[in-house]
């Protein structure tokens, strides 16, 4: 048997245990012990690995990783591994722990993407075992603030991603098995309203309804969907007032936007602001902040050919992997808008993330880090029953 798919199958329940582990301690946002905790359960794997670890510092309370291992190769593919290890439960969610349910592992997290991260240290642990580390340059990059549009590691993945030769993002699989050869761009905006508080009946006239004012706006902004193009701006989130018979001060808005072009999404954004920029009732200000902060990852003949190797190594291990586009948006999107060759959804095969039906293929984390591992080595022309 293939020494790399008998040593990771031979380890499968190790490599559940580890997954278990990290869903089972809450990273959310408002938890930044619980995502150093992760991050200290990372650390040890790349450490017994031979990778230095550094931590990256940044506002917010936000600690990033970054694990290196150069080779001594000059002809070492350099390979950059992403993967984040926040998620979107809070400490105060009801949705906290793994369960194992038939075929199924359920978690927060667990698919988006704890479990991503398991099956790339599964893919250098195999490789390790098989004495082929060393054969590849690596620069892994784990951050802490994906789920917010990486505002404050997207220049450490830029910089990170600077001489690469492909990158490997471990986002969840397709539930079909797929990858993802394309994203969506995103953007957020805020939109705040401010007018003027009043009593609603004794003195209605002198104040200025906020409400009123977003409403207005909410209508002009939404209008900027463009279905033909592929593009959807959604107000997904709106606050505003205090009490029936007061006249609201503020308004606020919550607006996502997916684009499919660079140039749709310099349009909504320059839109966005146009209209935000004078008043939508007499006497209001509005303020707004936000843009489009994931660029759209366009398919392209780099990226098509790096899963296509991905692909053939698949058909001939017996894995089905199609490939998909997606409107959603990972950190993918920044190494692909540089022109590096990238591939994402390498994560286990699973379904429903961000929702308290998330779940993974109890297998696929296996089967996934297999593909990965055995695909590195056809890159650089090994066979894979390495000994």
């Amino acid at each position: 048997m293939n020494e790399i798919v008998f040593f990771l199958e031979r380890r499968e329940a190790t490599y559940l245990s580890r997954l278990r582990a990290l869903v089972d301690i809450n990273s959310g946002l408002d938890n930044p012990a619980g995502r150093n905790r992760v991050l200290e359960h990372l650390e040890i794997i790349y450490k017994s690995l031979g990778f230095a670890c550094e931590r990256v510092a940044c506002a917010g309370e936000m600690v990033h990783l970054v694990a290196r291992r150069p080779s001594k190769l000059a002809t070492a593919p350099k390979v950059l591994l992403l993967g984040h290890f926040d998620t979107v439960y809070d400490s105060t969610s009801s949705f906290q722990s793994f369960t194992e349910q038939g075929p199924f592992l359920c978690g927060p997290g667990v698919g988006d993407m704890k479990g991503g991260l398991v099956v790339a240290q599964a893919a250098l642990d195999a490789l390790h075992h098989v004495g082929k580390l060393g054969d590849f340059d690596w620069v892994c990059v784990h951050n802490a603030d994906e789920e917010i549009q990486s505002p404050t590691s997207r220049a450490l993945i830029e910089q990170s991603a600077a001489g690469r030769d492909f990158c490997l993002d471990f986002e969840i699989g397709r539930k079909t098995g797929a990858v993802v050869r394309s994203r969506a761009g995103v953007g957020r905006f805020f939109v705040t309203v401010h007018g003027k508080s009043a009593h609603a009946g004794m003195d209605h006239a002198s104040g200025v309804n906020a409400i009123v004012g977003l409403a207005h706006l909410i209508t002009v902004i939404s209008a900027l969907t463009d279905s033909g193009k592929g593009t959807t701006v959604n107000v997904g989130v709106v606050k505003g007032g205090t009490k029936r018979n007061v006249v609201p001060d503020e308004a606020k808005a919550e607006i996502d936007v997916r684009v499919l072009t660079a140039a749709e999404g310099e349009r909504v954004e320059a839109a966005v602001r146009e209209l935000c920029s004078t008043a939508p009732v007499p006497g209001a200000r509005v303020e707004v902040i936000g843009g489009v902060g994931r660029p759209p990852w366009q398919r392209n003949a780099a990226c098509d050919k790096l899963i296509a190797h991905f692909q053939a190594v698949a058909d001939e291990h017996g894995i089905k992997l199609g490939a998909e586009d997606t409107g959603g948006g990972s950190d993918a999107n920044f190494t692909a808008a540089l022109g590096i060759p990238t591939i994402d959804g390498l994560g286990p095969v699973g379904e429903h993330p961000h929702t308290h039906d998330e779940r993974i293929d109890k297998h696929s984390v296996v089967e996934r880090a297999k593909l990965v591992a055995l695909a590195l080595l056809a890159w650089r022309g090994e066979r894979a029953d390495v000994n």
